[in-house]
Protein backbone atom coordinates (compact mmCIF):
# COMPACT_ATOMS: atom_id res chain seq x y z
CA UNK A 1 0.00 0.00 0.00
CA UNK A 2 1.42 3.32 -0.96
CA UNK A 3 1.76 6.43 1.59
CA UNK A 4 -0.92 8.17 0.26
CA UNK A 5 -3.16 5.48 0.01
CA UNK A 6 -2.59 4.94 3.92
CA UNK A 7 -2.94 8.42 4.86
CA UNK A 8 -6.25 8.28 2.75
CA UNK A 9 -7.85 4.48 4.68
CA UNK A 10 -6.51 6.16 8.29
CA UNK A 11 -8.38 9.62 7.48
CA UNK A 12 -11.51 7.79 6.09
CA UNK A 13 -13.35 6.66 9.49
CA UNK A 14 -13.59 10.66 10.27
CA UNK A 15 -15.48 11.37 8.06
CA UNK A 16 -19.74 11.49 9.34
CA UNK A 17 -23.07 12.00 8.46
CA UNK A 18 -24.14 14.96 6.92
CA UNK A 19 -22.11 18.52 6.79
CA UNK A 20 -18.79 16.69 6.76
CA UNK A 21 -19.65 13.60 4.23
CA UNK A 22 -20.57 16.36 2.13
CA UNK A 23 -17.46 18.07 2.24
CA UNK A 24 -15.17 14.60 1.91
CA UNK A 25 -16.46 14.42 -2.01
CA UNK A 26 -15.30 18.07 -2.49
CA UNK A 27 -11.64 17.13 -1.65
CA UNK A 28 -11.14 13.20 -3.23
CA UNK A 29 -10.87 12.80 -7.03
CA UNK A 30 -13.87 10.76 -8.97
CA UNK A 31 -11.00 8.08 -9.07
CA UNK A 32 -11.47 7.26 -5.19
CA UNK A 33 -14.79 7.54 -5.42
CA UNK A 34 -15.37 4.05 -3.41
CA UNK A 35 -12.33 4.79 -1.21
CA UNK A 36 -14.90 5.69 1.58
CA UNK A 37 -16.76 2.41 1.64
CA UNK A 38 -13.90 0.73 1.55
CA UNK A 39 -12.31 2.51 4.33
CA UNK A 40 -15.02 2.04 6.81
CA UNK A 41 -16.82 -1.26 5.54
CA UNK A 42 -15.11 -3.11 2.74
CA UNK A 43 -16.80 -6.07 3.38
CA UNK A 44 -20.24 -4.18 3.41
CA UNK A 45 -22.75 -4.86 0.62
CA UNK A 46 -21.99 -1.51 -1.56
CA UNK A 47 -24.19 -2.01 -4.55
CA UNK A 48 -27.31 -4.40 -5.53
CA UNK A 49 -29.21 -5.31 -8.40
CA UNK A 50 -31.59 -8.16 -7.27
CA UNK A 51 -29.00 -10.36 -9.19
CA UNK A 52 -25.39 -9.26 -8.78
CA UNK A 53 -24.32 -7.54 -5.51
CA UNK A 54 -20.53 -6.01 -5.06
CA UNK A 55 -18.80 -5.41 -1.58
CA UNK A 56 -17.26 -1.43 -1.37
CA UNK A 57 -13.47 -3.53 -1.56
CA UNK A 58 -14.63 -5.45 -4.14
CA UNK A 59 -16.25 -2.34 -6.11
CA UNK A 60 -12.94 -0.57 -5.17
CA UNK A 61 -10.78 -3.58 -7.21
CA UNK A 62 -12.96 -4.59 -9.75
CA UNK A 63 -12.55 -0.40 -10.89
CA UNK A 64 -8.96 -1.06 -10.91
CA UNK A 65 -8.86 -3.68 -13.09
CA UNK A 66 -11.15 -2.31 -15.44
CA UNK A 67 -9.06 0.95 -15.23
CA UNK A 68 -5.80 -0.99 -16.21
CA UNK A 69 -7.72 -2.60 -19.04
CA UNK A 70 -8.93 0.58 -20.20
CA UNK A 71 -5.61 2.21 -20.34
CA UNK A 72 -4.16 -0.96 -22.22
CA UNK A 73 -6.35 -0.49 -24.74
CA UNK A 74 -5.55 3.19 -24.95
CA UNK A 75 -7.45 5.41 -23.21
CA UNK A 76 -5.72 8.67 -22.00
CA UNK A 77 -6.63 11.39 -19.94
CA UNK A 78 -9.52 12.99 -21.90
CA UNK A 79 -10.75 10.71 -23.67
CA UNK A 80 -14.01 9.99 -24.23
CA UNK A 81 -15.66 6.39 -23.36
CA UNK A 82 -18.94 5.48 -24.35
CA UNK A 83 -21.35 3.08 -22.29
CA UNK A 84 -23.99 1.42 -24.07
CA UNK A 85 -25.85 1.36 -20.14
CA UNK A 86 -28.12 -1.41 -18.24
CA UNK A 87 -28.99 -1.01 -14.91
CA UNK A 88 -26.26 -3.65 -13.60
CA UNK A 89 -24.36 -3.17 -10.26
CA UNK A 90 -20.89 -3.44 -12.66
CA UNK A 91 -21.95 0.09 -13.93
CA UNK A 92 -20.60 2.48 -10.81
CA UNK A 93 -17.29 0.49 -11.06
CA UNK A 94 -17.37 1.18 -14.49
CA UNK A 95 -17.83 4.86 -14.47
CA UNK A 96 -14.79 5.18 -11.93
CA UNK A 97 -12.70 3.13 -13.87
CA UNK A 98 -13.17 6.11 -16.62
CA UNK A 99 -12.30 8.73 -13.94
CA UNK A 100 -9.24 6.67 -12.80
CA UNK A 101 -7.76 6.78 -16.19
CA UNK A 102 -8.72 10.60 -16.41
CA UNK A 103 -11.15 10.01 -19.51
CA UNK A 104 -14.85 11.34 -20.10
CA UNK A 105 -17.94 8.73 -18.82
CA UNK A 106 -20.12 8.88 -21.72
CA UNK A 107 -23.29 6.86 -21.01
CA UNK A 108 -25.77 6.18 -23.88
CA UNK A 109 -29.35 4.57 -23.87
CA UNK A 110 -28.32 0.67 -24.93
CA UNK A 111 -32.13 0.42 -25.73
CA UNK A 112 -32.42 3.33 -28.43
CA UNK A 113 -32.28 2.91 -32.00
CA UNK A 114 -29.08 1.68 -33.34
CA UNK A 115 -29.10 4.42 -36.11
CA UNK A 116 -29.72 6.80 -33.36
CA UNK A 117 -26.48 5.31 -30.98
CA UNK A 118 -24.78 5.57 -33.68
CA UNK A 119 -25.30 9.48 -35.07
CA UNK A 120 -24.41 9.83 -31.46
CA UNK A 121 -21.00 7.90 -31.39
CA UNK A 122 -20.10 9.52 -34.58
CA UNK A 123 -20.26 13.09 -32.99
CA UNK A 124 -18.49 11.77 -29.96
CA UNK A 125 -15.55 10.17 -31.63
CA UNK A 126 -15.28 8.05 -28.72
CA UNK A 127 -11.49 6.09 -27.89
CA UNK A 128 -13.53 2.99 -26.58
CA UNK A 129 -17.17 1.50 -26.66
CA UNK A 130 -18.12 -0.67 -24.04
CA UNK A 131 -21.15 -2.91 -24.05
CA UNK A 132 -23.00 -3.72 -21.01
CA UNK A 133 -25.86 -6.02 -22.53
CA UNK A 134 -25.55 -9.00 -24.81
CA UNK A 135 -24.46 -7.20 -27.97
CA UNK A 136 -21.38 -6.55 -29.19
CA UNK A 137 -20.08 -2.78 -29.40
CA UNK A 138 -20.74 -1.06 -32.82
CA UNK A 139 -19.52 -2.50 -35.66
CA UNK A 140 -16.49 0.29 -36.31
CA UNK A 141 -16.04 1.73 -33.20
CA UNK A 142 -13.17 -0.36 -31.11
CA UNK A 143 -14.36 -1.52 -27.77
CA UNK A 144 -15.30 -4.49 -24.78
CA UNK A 145 -18.46 -6.53 -25.06
CA UNK A 146 -20.34 -7.11 -21.95
CA UNK A 147 -18.95 -10.96 -21.20
CA UNK A 148 -15.18 -8.88 -21.96
CA UNK A 149 -16.37 -6.51 -18.83
CA UNK A 150 -17.51 -9.80 -16.29
CA UNK A 151 -14.18 -11.64 -17.73
CA UNK A 152 -11.93 -8.08 -16.33
CA UNK A 153 -13.75 -7.76 -12.92
CA UNK A 154 -14.03 -11.16 -11.93
CA UNK A 155 -10.36 -11.91 -12.40
CA UNK A 156 -8.14 -11.44 -9.20
CA UNK A 157 -4.99 -11.41 -11.37
CA UNK A 158 -5.77 -8.90 -13.45
CA UNK A 159 -3.57 -6.04 -13.42
CA UNK A 160 -4.74 -2.87 -11.46
CA UNK A 161 -4.47 0.69 -11.48
CA UNK A 162 -4.36 2.13 -8.03
CA UNK A 163 -3.52 5.51 -8.19
CA UNK A 164 -5.73 7.31 -10.44
CA UNK A 165 -4.74 10.29 -12.98
CA UNK A 166 -4.58 13.64 -11.91
CA UNK A 167 -8.04 15.33 -13.28
CA UNK A 168 -8.24 19.02 -12.90
CA UNK A 169 -11.52 21.15 -12.09
CA UNK A 170 -12.01 22.19 -15.95
CA UNK A 171 -11.48 18.78 -17.09
CA UNK A 172 -15.19 17.35 -18.32
CA UNK A 173 -15.96 14.40 -16.22
CA UNK A 174 -19.26 13.30 -17.83
CA UNK A 175 -21.08 13.91 -20.97
CA UNK A 176 -25.22 12.84 -21.23
CA UNK A 177 -27.36 13.50 -24.14
CA UNK A 178 -30.87 14.98 -23.90
CA UNK A 179 -33.41 15.37 -26.31
CA UNK A 180 -32.66 18.66 -28.27
CA UNK A 181 -34.61 21.01 -30.36
CA UNK A 182 -33.00 21.04 -33.01
CA UNK A 183 -33.98 16.88 -34.12
CA UNK A 184 -30.60 15.88 -32.54
CA UNK A 185 -29.97 14.79 -29.04
CA UNK A 186 -27.66 17.41 -27.05
CA UNK A 187 -24.33 16.36 -25.17
CA UNK A 188 -24.46 18.36 -21.70
CA UNK A 189 -20.90 18.16 -21.22
CA UNK A 190 -20.39 18.84 -17.15
CA UNK A 191 -16.67 19.47 -15.89
CA UNK A 192 -15.14 17.75 -12.42
CA UNK A 193 -15.29 20.74 -10.46
CA UNK A 194 -18.85 21.08 -11.12
CA UNK A 195 -19.71 17.77 -10.34
CA UNK A 196 -17.57 17.76 -7.18
CA UNK A 197 -19.49 21.21 -5.64
CA UNK A 198 -22.91 19.89 -7.03
CA UNK A 199 -21.68 16.24 -4.98
CA UNK A 200 -21.11 18.80 -1.57
CA UNK A 201 -24.09 21.34 -2.07
CA UNK A 202 -26.93 18.68 -2.38
CA UNK A 203 -25.63 16.25 0.00
CA UNK A 204 -26.29 19.48 2.59
CA UNK A 205 -29.96 18.77 1.57
CA UNK A 206 -29.77 15.00 0.98
CA UNK A 207 -27.32 13.96 4.14
CA UNK A 208 -26.64 10.86 2.95
CA UNK A 209 -23.96 9.34 5.03
CA UNK A 210 -22.00 5.42 5.57
CA UNK A 211 -24.92 4.26 6.84
CA UNK A 212 -27.51 5.47 4.35
CA UNK A 213 -29.83 3.02 2.58
CA UNK A 214 -30.74 4.35 -1.16
CA UNK A 215 -32.67 3.17 -3.79
CA UNK A 216 -32.65 3.69 -7.59
CA UNK A 217 -35.24 4.14 -9.96
CA UNK A 218 -33.18 5.37 -12.66
CA UNK A 219 -31.01 4.32 -16.08
CA UNK A 220 -27.80 5.09 -16.28
CA UNK A 221 -27.90 7.48 -19.54
CA UNK A 222 -30.11 10.17 -17.42
CA UNK A 223 -27.73 12.19 -14.99
CA UNK A 224 -30.05 11.22 -11.77
CA UNK A 225 -28.39 7.82 -11.54
CA UNK A 226 -25.28 10.23 -10.19
CA UNK A 227 -27.65 11.54 -7.71
CA UNK A 228 -29.22 7.90 -6.59
CA UNK A 229 -25.95 5.96 -7.27
CA UNK A 230 -22.93 7.23 -7.60
CA UNK A 231 -22.99 10.67 -4.68
CA UNK A 232 -24.21 7.35 -1.78
CA UNK A 233 -21.59 5.52 -2.67
CA UNK A 234 -18.88 7.65 -2.39
CA UNK A 235 -20.15 8.10 1.35
CA UNK A 236 -20.16 4.69 2.04
CA UNK A 237 -23.96 4.24 1.65
CA UNK A 238 -25.64 0.87 0.18
CA UNK A 239 -27.65 1.45 -2.77
CA UNK A 240 -30.29 -1.03 -4.54
CA UNK A 241 -30.71 -0.79 -8.19
CA UNK A 242 -34.09 -1.67 -8.92
CA UNK A 243 -34.58 -3.35 -12.19
CA UNK A 244 -38.42 -4.38 -11.76
CA UNK A 245 -41.57 -3.97 -13.31
CA UNK A 246 -42.59 -0.46 -11.78
CA UNK A 247 -45.48 -1.34 -10.09
CA UNK A 248 -46.60 0.02 -6.40
CA UNK A 249 -47.00 -3.18 -4.85
CA UNK A 250 -43.38 -4.75 -5.83
CA UNK A 251 -41.19 -1.16 -5.02
CA UNK A 252 -43.30 -1.22 -1.29
CA UNK A 253 -41.81 -4.64 -0.93
CA UNK A 254 -38.66 -4.04 -1.82
CA UNK A 255 -38.25 -0.60 0.29
CA UNK A 256 -39.01 -2.88 3.28
CA UNK A 257 -36.93 -5.61 2.77
CA UNK A 258 -34.14 -3.52 1.91
CA UNK A 259 -34.81 -1.17 4.97
CA UNK A 260 -34.75 1.80 2.68
CA UNK A 261 -33.52 5.07 4.01
CA UNK A 262 -33.66 7.58 1.21
CA UNK A 263 -35.76 7.61 -2.11
CA UNK A 264 -35.80 9.86 -4.89
CA UNK A 265 -38.63 9.20 -7.17
CA UNK A 266 -40.23 10.95 -10.59
CA UNK A 267 -43.97 12.10 -9.10
CA UNK A 268 -45.31 9.32 -11.75
CA UNK A 269 -43.17 6.76 -9.90
CA UNK A 270 -44.37 8.17 -6.61
CA UNK A 271 -47.45 8.47 -7.27
CA UNK A 272 -47.80 4.61 -8.31
CA UNK A 273 -45.90 3.86 -4.81
CA UNK A 274 -48.36 5.66 -3.31
CA UNK A 275 -51.67 3.57 -4.17
CA UNK A 276 -53.13 2.79 -2.14
CA UNK A 277 -52.71 5.62 0.79
CA UNK A 278 -53.21 3.23 3.80
CA UNK A 279 -49.55 1.40 1.93
CA UNK A 280 -47.89 4.38 3.09
CA UNK A 281 -47.17 3.47 6.92
CA UNK A 282 -44.70 3.56 9.59
CA UNK A 283 -45.37 -0.08 10.12
CA UNK A 284 -44.30 -0.90 6.15
CA UNK A 285 -41.49 1.53 5.79
CA UNK A 286 -39.68 1.75 9.38
CA UNK A 287 -36.37 3.34 8.23
CA UNK A 288 -37.76 5.85 5.46
CA UNK A 289 -36.23 9.23 6.38
CA UNK A 290 -36.13 11.06 3.19
CA UNK A 291 -38.35 11.08 -0.21
CA UNK A 292 -37.29 13.43 -2.65
CA UNK A 293 -39.68 14.17 -6.11
CA UNK A 294 -38.43 16.39 -8.89
CA UNK A 295 -37.95 16.33 -13.02
CA UNK A 296 -41.53 16.74 -13.45
CA UNK A 297 -44.61 18.56 -11.20
CA UNK A 298 -45.79 16.47 -8.65
CA UNK A 299 -49.47 16.24 -7.69
CA UNK A 300 -49.55 18.37 -4.49
CA UNK A 301 -51.70 15.31 -2.89
CA UNK A 302 -48.96 13.03 -3.19
CA UNK A 303 -46.54 15.06 -1.60
CA UNK A 304 -48.84 16.05 1.37
CA UNK A 305 -49.93 11.95 1.85
CA UNK A 306 -46.09 11.25 2.15
CA UNK A 307 -45.78 13.87 4.80
CA UNK A 308 -48.90 13.18 6.64
CA UNK A 309 -48.24 9.63 6.71
CA UNK A 310 -44.70 9.45 7.37
CA UNK A 311 -44.64 12.96 9.38
CA UNK A 312 -40.72 12.28 11.09
CA UNK A 313 -39.96 11.85 7.24
CA UNK A 314 -38.46 14.75 5.13
CA UNK A 315 -40.14 15.53 1.86
CA UNK A 316 -38.51 17.51 -0.59
CA UNK A 317 -38.86 18.99 -4.01
CA UNK A 318 -36.03 19.35 -6.17
CA UNK A 319 -35.89 21.16 -9.72
CA UNK A 320 -32.38 20.76 -12.08
CA UNK A 321 -32.20 20.66 -16.26
CA UNK A 322 -29.25 18.49 -17.01
CA UNK A 323 -27.17 21.52 -17.83
CA UNK A 324 -27.11 22.90 -14.41
CA UNK A 325 -25.62 19.30 -12.96
CA UNK A 326 -28.82 17.09 -11.85
CA UNK A 327 -30.11 19.41 -8.81
CA UNK A 328 -29.69 23.22 -8.42
CA UNK A 329 -32.68 23.94 -6.51
CA UNK A 330 -34.70 22.45 -3.22
CA UNK A 331 -37.71 22.92 -1.24
CA UNK A 332 -38.47 21.03 2.22
CA UNK A 333 -42.21 20.71 2.83
CA UNK A 334 -42.64 21.29 6.53
CA UNK A 335 -45.85 20.71 6.70
CA UNK A 336 -48.59 19.51 4.45
CA UNK A 337 -50.68 21.78 3.03
CA UNK A 338 -54.34 20.02 2.69
CA UNK A 339 -56.02 23.60 0.98
CA UNK A 340 -53.09 23.64 -1.61
CA UNK A 341 -54.39 23.49 -5.43
CA UNK A 342 -50.83 24.31 -7.11
CA UNK A 343 -47.98 22.81 -7.15
CA UNK A 344 -45.78 22.86 -4.34
CA UNK A 345 -42.78 25.67 -4.68
CA UNK A 346 -39.08 24.17 -6.57
CA UNK A 347 -37.44 26.09 -3.76
CA UNK A 348 -34.13 27.47 -3.28
CA UNK A 349 -30.55 27.42 -5.11
CA UNK A 350 -27.93 25.28 -3.60
CA UNK A 351 -24.75 26.70 -2.02
CA UNK A 352 -22.81 28.00 -5.60
CA UNK A 353 -25.41 28.41 -7.22
CA UNK A 354 -27.56 31.83 -8.11
CA UNK A 355 -31.20 32.02 -9.43
CA UNK A 356 -32.39 34.95 -11.41
CA UNK A 357 -36.03 35.46 -13.51
CA UNK A 358 -35.86 37.78 -16.21
CA UNK A 359 -38.29 40.04 -18.35
CA UNK A 360 -38.12 39.30 -22.47
CA UNK A 361 -35.99 42.32 -22.37
CA UNK A 362 -33.37 40.79 -19.87
CA UNK A 363 -33.77 43.27 -16.99
CA UNK A 364 -34.79 41.18 -13.74
CA UNK A 365 -38.43 41.00 -12.55
CA UNK A 366 -39.95 41.79 -9.27
CA UNK A 367 -41.32 39.16 -6.61
CA UNK A 368 -44.45 37.67 -8.33
CA UNK A 369 -43.71 38.61 -11.51
CA UNK A 370 -43.65 35.87 -14.26
CA UNK A 371 -40.42 35.45 -16.24
CA UNK A 372 -37.87 32.89 -17.35
CA UNK A 373 -35.72 31.29 -14.69
CA UNK A 374 -31.60 31.49 -15.28
CA UNK A 375 -29.23 29.65 -13.19
CA UNK A 376 -25.83 30.55 -12.82
CA UNK A 377 -22.77 29.22 -10.91
CA UNK A 378 -20.35 26.44 -10.69
CA UNK A 379 -23.17 23.66 -11.17
CA UNK A 380 -23.55 25.54 -15.06
CA UNK A 381 -22.16 22.72 -17.91
CA UNK A 382 -19.24 23.45 -20.15
CA UNK A 383 -21.86 23.63 -23.19
CA UNK A 384 -23.23 20.87 -25.23
CA UNK A 385 -20.48 19.11 -26.75
CA UNK A 386 -19.67 20.16 -30.28
CA UNK A 387 -22.77 22.13 -30.53
CA UNK A 388 -21.14 25.95 -30.16
CA UNK A 389 -24.42 27.73 -31.96
CA UNK A 390 -26.61 25.92 -29.47
CA UNK A 391 -24.19 27.33 -26.43
CA UNK A 392 -25.07 30.55 -27.86
CA UNK A 393 -28.59 30.22 -27.46
CA UNK A 394 -28.46 29.05 -23.90
CA UNK A 395 -25.27 30.43 -22.14
CA UNK A 396 -24.63 34.21 -21.52
CA UNK A 397 -22.27 35.72 -18.85
CA UNK A 398 -23.95 38.26 -16.46
CA UNK A 399 -22.06 40.34 -13.70
CA UNK A 400 -19.00 38.03 -14.38
CA UNK A 401 -20.94 35.03 -13.49
CA UNK A 402 -21.56 32.53 -16.38
CA UNK A 403 -25.71 31.51 -16.46
CA UNK A 404 -27.89 28.95 -18.61
CA UNK A 405 -31.56 30.08 -19.85
CA UNK A 406 -33.62 27.55 -18.37
CA UNK A 407 -36.46 27.99 -20.52
CA UNK A 408 -38.73 27.56 -17.69
CA UNK A 409 -41.27 30.40 -16.58
CA UNK A 410 -40.89 30.98 -12.83
CA UNK A 411 -41.69 33.73 -10.32
CA UNK A 412 -40.39 34.20 -7.30
CA UNK A 413 -42.21 34.45 -3.72
CA UNK A 414 -41.82 36.48 -0.65
CA UNK A 415 -39.88 34.16 1.19
CA UNK A 416 -37.25 33.60 -1.99
CA UNK A 417 -38.49 30.39 -3.18
CA UNK A 418 -39.39 29.76 -6.78
CA UNK A 419 -42.17 28.68 -8.26
CA UNK A 420 -42.95 26.70 -11.26
CA UNK A 421 -45.33 27.75 -13.56
CA UNK A 422 -44.84 26.26 -17.39
CA UNK A 423 -42.23 26.31 -20.64
CA UNK A 424 -41.63 29.17 -23.34
CA UNK A 425 -41.05 26.60 -25.59
CA UNK A 426 -42.08 22.93 -26.70
CA UNK A 427 -40.28 20.86 -24.06
CA UNK A 428 -42.04 18.38 -22.06
CA UNK A 429 -41.55 15.73 -19.64
CA UNK A 430 -42.85 11.91 -19.91
CA UNK A 431 -42.46 9.44 -16.79
CA UNK A 432 -39.89 12.57 -15.48
CA UNK A 433 -37.66 12.42 -19.07
CA UNK A 434 -37.18 15.35 -20.94
CA UNK A 435 -38.76 15.38 -24.64
CA UNK A 436 -38.16 18.20 -26.79
CA UNK A 437 -41.61 17.77 -29.09
CA UNK A 438 -39.13 19.73 -31.89
CA UNK A 439 -37.07 16.54 -32.14
CA UNK A 440 -40.14 14.25 -32.84
CA UNK A 441 -41.58 17.30 -35.06
CA UNK A 442 -38.67 17.08 -37.42
CA UNK A 443 -38.06 13.15 -37.09
CA UNK A 444 -41.00 12.98 -38.70
CA UNK A 445 -41.27 16.25 -41.22
CA UNK A 446 -38.09 13.88 -42.88
CA UNK A 447 -40.96 11.40 -44.33
CA UNK A 448 -41.32 12.88 -48.02
CA UNK A 449 -45.20 12.55 -47.83
CA UNK A 450 -45.72 14.56 -45.25
CA UNK A 451 -47.10 18.06 -45.22
CA UNK A 452 -47.26 19.14 -41.77
CA UNK A 453 -47.09 18.08 -38.04
CA UNK A 454 -48.97 19.07 -35.06
CA UNK A 455 -47.78 17.44 -31.67
CA UNK A 456 -48.26 18.21 -28.28
CA UNK A 457 -49.11 16.88 -25.04
CA UNK A 458 -52.97 15.13 -23.90
CA UNK A 459 -53.98 13.89 -20.94
CA UNK A 460 -55.59 10.59 -20.82
CA UNK A 461 -56.73 9.14 -17.54
CA UNK A 462 -54.34 10.51 -14.77
CA UNK A 463 -51.08 10.72 -16.78
CA UNK A 464 -50.16 12.82 -19.99
CA UNK A 465 -49.39 11.15 -23.33
CA UNK A 466 -47.49 12.75 -26.69
CA UNK A 467 -50.23 12.87 -29.74
CA UNK A 468 -49.16 13.87 -32.76
CA UNK A 469 -51.35 14.97 -36.21
CA UNK A 470 -49.73 14.23 -39.44
CA UNK A 471 -50.99 15.85 -41.95
CA UNK A 472 -50.39 13.68 -45.49
CA UNK A 473 -52.24 12.81 -48.76
CA UNK A 474 -50.65 9.39 -48.04
CA UNK A 475 -53.50 7.02 -45.89
CA UNK A 476 -50.74 4.86 -44.99
CA UNK A 477 -48.55 7.84 -43.37
CA UNK A 478 -49.08 6.69 -39.55
CA UNK A 479 -47.59 2.86 -39.93
CA UNK A 480 -44.65 4.76 -41.91
CA UNK A 481 -44.08 7.12 -39.48
CA UNK A 482 -44.33 4.44 -36.46
CA UNK A 483 -42.06 2.71 -38.52
CA UNK A 484 -39.72 5.31 -38.91
CA UNK A 485 -39.64 6.65 -35.14
CA UNK A 486 -38.70 3.05 -34.05
CA UNK A 487 -35.83 3.10 -36.10
CA UNK A 488 -34.72 6.84 -34.79
CA UNK A 489 -36.19 7.86 -31.35
CA UNK A 490 -36.39 5.76 -28.02
CA UNK A 491 -39.17 4.60 -26.81
CA UNK A 492 -40.15 7.37 -24.08
CA UNK A 493 -40.37 9.56 -27.38
CA UNK A 494 -42.43 8.32 -29.69
CA UNK A 495 -46.13 9.54 -29.60
CA UNK A 496 -48.65 6.73 -27.96
CA UNK A 497 -51.61 8.93 -29.60
CA UNK A 498 -51.35 9.09 -33.68
CA UNK A 499 -53.85 11.06 -35.85
CA UNK A 500 -53.66 11.32 -39.71
CA UNK A 501 -55.80 14.61 -41.26
CA UNK A 502 -55.35 15.72 -45.19
CA UNK A 503 -54.67 19.21 -46.42
CA UNK A 504 -58.56 20.28 -46.55
CA UNK A 505 -59.95 18.37 -43.50
CA UNK A 506 -56.86 19.92 -41.49
CA UNK A 507 -57.50 23.73 -42.35
CA UNK A 508 -59.66 25.72 -45.14
CA UNK A 509 -57.56 28.49 -44.57
CA UNK A 510 -54.29 26.97 -44.73
CA UNK A 511 -53.26 27.34 -40.95
CA UNK A 512 -53.05 25.46 -38.24
CA UNK A 513 -54.76 25.64 -35.14
CA UNK A 514 -52.95 23.11 -33.03
CA UNK A 515 -54.27 24.44 -29.78
CA UNK A 516 -57.95 23.86 -31.11
CA UNK A 517 -56.81 20.31 -32.93
CA UNK A 518 -54.94 18.55 -30.19
CA UNK A 519 -58.33 19.98 -27.82
CA UNK A 520 -60.28 17.58 -29.93
CA UNK A 521 -57.77 14.62 -29.68
CA UNK A 522 -57.74 15.07 -26.06
CA UNK A 523 -61.75 14.37 -26.24
CA UNK A 524 -61.25 11.88 -28.54
CA UNK A 525 -58.95 9.50 -26.85
CA UNK A 526 -60.87 10.46 -23.29
CA UNK A 527 -63.33 8.74 -24.89
CA UNK A 528 -61.58 5.80 -26.80
CA UNK A 529 -59.04 2.86 -25.71
CA UNK A 530 -57.71 3.34 -29.62
CA UNK A 531 -54.35 5.04 -30.29
CA UNK A 532 -55.10 5.49 -33.84
CA UNK A 533 -57.31 8.55 -34.88
CA UNK A 534 -58.12 10.38 -38.21
CA UNK A 535 -60.24 13.48 -38.72
CA UNK A 536 -62.78 13.74 -41.41
CA UNK A 537 -64.01 16.29 -43.54
CA UNK A 538 -66.06 17.77 -41.07
CA UNK A 539 -63.43 18.48 -38.67
CA UNK A 540 -64.66 15.73 -36.27
CA UNK A 541 -61.76 13.45 -34.51
CA UNK A 542 -62.50 9.49 -34.86
CA UNK A 543 -60.95 5.92 -34.04
CA UNK A 544 -59.27 4.77 -37.75
CA UNK A 545 -60.99 1.63 -36.67
CA UNK A 546 -64.61 3.12 -36.68
CA UNK A 547 -63.34 4.38 -40.59
CA UNK A 548 -62.61 1.41 -41.52
CA UNK A 549 -65.64 -0.40 -40.20
CA UNK A 550 -67.91 1.61 -41.80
Amino acid sequence: MSGSERMRREAAPAWSIGREAGRRADAAELGQLFACGAALHPERIAVDDGRTRYTFRELEQISQRLAAALEARGVVCGDRVAILADKVALMPAIAVAIWICGAVYVPLDSEAPPARIERMLSRLRPRLVLSCRDVAPPEGHAGLSWAMLKEIASDPHAVRRTEPVGMTTDASAYIVFTSGSTGEPKGVEITVGSLLAYFKAHNEVLRFGPQSRVISFTPFHFDVSIEDTLLPLSLGAFVYQYRGIVVGPLIRNVLTRERITHMIAVSTVLTLISNPASSINRDALPELGMVMTGAEVCDPKIINLWKSRLPGCRVINAYGPTETTIVCLCHTINEPDEDRSSSYPIGKPLEGVEATILAEDGSEVADGVQGELCIGGIQVMRGYFDQPVENDKVLFERNGLRFYRTGDICFRERDGALVFVGRRDDEVKIAGKRVHLGEVRQTVMSLPSVDRVAIGLVERGDRPEIAIIIVSESATIIDHARCHLSRELPGYMRPAIWVHADKVALSATGKTDEKLLLSKVAAAAAESSEYSFTITGDGEVVPIAEVQHV
